[in-house]
């Protein structure tokens, strides 16, 4: 994993090294920049050395024709396979490194060689004979590429801050963005917090001329997609079947992301998912798996998952590592967090420290993220199926209920997109156009939020996996993802999700969600394939979201500097004095749903930053 940057038309050498120079945390192990002069490009990488750590693997690499050269962020897991599919195709390599393989089969498959790719990445590869530069997303868009435009001149980059270290892309928010985090504690792509700067979604890639023209972009996969055809001839599988194939493609995934030259560690919280990710690792890893855990000191024991945590480590016999973090570090820490964050969001602060931890022993550590989206895990699983069951005719006057019921008693009034518009939504719009400034306002025909969920309705699928599409193309990409991949970069480590294998998520989304959310309880087909690698302790424990004490922090020893931003200039060019007057008035007696307050406080430290 590393970090990548580039410009497009009418390149300067120097601004590419002042992009490169600001990815320096997520690749310490080394650096280059290339520049053609006479082809308006230049390429900038930094290197966290996972696979071939001799300095043959230095990037920007070009190809031993001199064609193709490419600037690579991530793993391809496949890529001993492919490299021995592309030597008896007459390919002949200099290095050990999954780089080199994505250029030959860049050369031999072209476009289609995405297909073939078993891992995350992102990457911008320059053809010089078709003079473009080719740059593609992995499907679940675990690895982050956003670009801007500078007149003739397109510039990339794995993080806003090399953008914005370029010195032509402005500083300035964009509204409709945070029109959007106001609601959702992130900011949805492709959009981006800056005005100029967009996100390269997601399975998508994106073709540019030398001159800075954009050639073509297109979505190259989509879950949809993807599992449309399978999804017949796993309508009538039986729940033993469906386990054993998820212990399969479990097995078969774990080995995939074990591949690396340095060692690998696991974060484990308290849940389900993580557990499972040990429990396959051990059957892998002869060594003891060095594994990561957050908790908080007493007076938050009711957020700690240390005590399950703990209990999965000795089953396992793992080499556990316990981190606790006081309040006091929380405050200490908190200007390296909003350091950290390439855009403000609600989440990350856990990744944050858990990171920090592990990238003391390991360069490396695999994740459970995506498998409560995948396997219908979350409790709202089963409150929109029973929404989605009840006729909309009969529920209609339940609209002029107010906002805050909206989760509840409103759902089923609400059409498929508003209903899970609601999901996550900490403000409506009828709340927003009251706490934002007149003159913020101005100018600004903000879009609804019900846009985001339309393209993950589909009438192939039922309510079910219409909402597990949402929150895998939502929630995990625009929060998890993004956020689990800045926070661990700030450390230099490289997270892998496992459960966002290609191959697994497919076989996962394809099956019928009778065998996922099985009368209240989700997850049951993930749960009935955990039998014989989990312990029945571990496998039946009640599902808790994972929660940082981010309210008593905002209230307790972080209260002075909340105070403070909700007083400052950048507050008040945004919020009208009732609502930051009320901000304070609730930081000294906070409720629960006060827990807002923290994402305000980061969009606005973020922004003042």
């Amino acid at each position: 994993m590393c970090g990548i940057c580039g410009m497009i038309g009418s390149a300067d050498g120097a601004i590419v090294q002042r992009m490169t120079d600001a990815l320096v945390h997520r690749g310490p192990d080394g650096g280059g920049t290339e520049i053609w002069p006479e082809e308006g490009l230049a390429l900038g990488h930094r290197r966290l050395a996972i696979i071939d750590l001799t300095e043959a693997g230095r990037q920007p690499m070009a190809s031993t024709d001199r064609r193709f050269a490419i600037t690579f962020n991530g793993e391809i897991y496949n890529y001993r396979e492919l490299r021995t599919e592309l030597a008896d195709r007459g390919h002949e390599f200099r290095t050990h490194t999954d780089t080199e393989v994505i250029l030959a089969a860049y050369a031999e498959w072209g476009d289609g060689c995405l297909d073939r790719f078993r891992g995350m990445f992102a990457f911008a590869l320059a053809d010089f004979a078709r003079r473009e530069v080719f740059l593609a997303r992995d499907r679940f868009g675990i690895k982050p590429l956003v670009w801007a435009r500078n007149g003739n001149r397109l510039l990339f980059a794995s993080e806003l801050r090399s953008l914005l270290a370029s010195g032509l892309v402005a500083r300035t928010p964009d509204p409709q963005a945070i029109w959007d985090y106001l609601s959702l504690g992130s900011v949805p792509q492709p959009a981006t917090i800056l005005r100029e700067a967009r996100a390269l979604e997601p399975g998508c890639a994106l073709r540019v001329g030398f001159g800075g023209q954009t050639v073509r972009e297109w979505r190259w996969w989509s879950l949809f997609e993807a599992t449309q055809k399978r999804r017949d001839g796993l309508a009538n599988l039986s729940m033993e079947a469906a386990a054993e194939a998820i212990r399969d493609q479990l097995a078969s995934a774990t080995q995939a992301h074990l591949v690396a030259d340095v060692p690998v560690g696991a974060f484990l919280s308290g849940g389900i998912d993580s557990a499972a990710m040990v429990a396959a690792m051990k059957q892998l890893v002869p060594t003891p798996i060095r594994t990561f855990t957050v908790g908080f000191e007493q007076r938050h024991a009711d957020f700690s998952e240390v005590d399950a945590a703990r209990k999965t480590a000795i089953h396992f016999q793992t080499q556990h590592r316990e981190v606790v973090i006081t309040d006091a570090e929380a405050a200490a820490s908190f200007d390296a967090i909003i350091a950290a964050l390439d855009q403000p969001s609600i989440d990350g602060a856990n990744t944050f420290f858990v990171a920090r931890a592990a990238a003391q022993s390991v360069k490396v550590v695999l994740a459970g993220l995506g498998g409560d989206e995948l396997f219908a895990g979350y409790p709202h699983f089963r409150r929109h199926r029973l929404a989605a069951g009840c006729p909309r005719l009969l529920a209609s006057p339940l609209r002029l209920l107010p906002d805050r019921f909206r989760h509840n008693l409103m759902l089923p009034a609400l059409s498929p997109a508003e209903r899970l518009a609601t999901l996550r939504c900490q403000m409506y719009d009828g709340e927003k156009r009251r706490v934002l400034r007149p003159d913020f306002l101005h100018g600004l025909s903000p879009a609804p939020l019900a846009r985001l969920p339309e393209p993950s309705l589909h009438a192939e699928l039922d309510n079910v996996d219409q909402l597990s599409l949402y929150e895998l193309e939502g929630y995990l990409a625009r929060t998890l993802l993004r956020d689990g991949d800045a926070m661990s970069m700030a450390h230099a480590l490289e997270v892998r999700p496992i459960l966002l294998d290609h191959r697994l998520a497919e076989f996962a989304f394809a099956l019928p969600s009778r065998l996922k959310l099985v009368k209240d309880r989700g997850k049951a087909v993930f749960l009935a394939a955990l039998e014989g690698l989990l312990p029945a302790a571990i496998r039946n424990r009640p599902k808790r979201g994972f929660e940082l004490p981010l309210l008593r922090w905002v209230a307790g020893p972080l209260h002075a500097r909340a105070e403070a931003a909700f007083a400052s200039t950048t507050a008040r060019e945004m919020f009208t004095d009732a609502f930051l007057k009320d901000a304070r008035k609730r930081l000294r007696a906070p409720q629960p749903r006060d827990f807002r307050l923290w994402a305000y406080f980061v969009l606005i430290e973020w922004l003042s930053r």
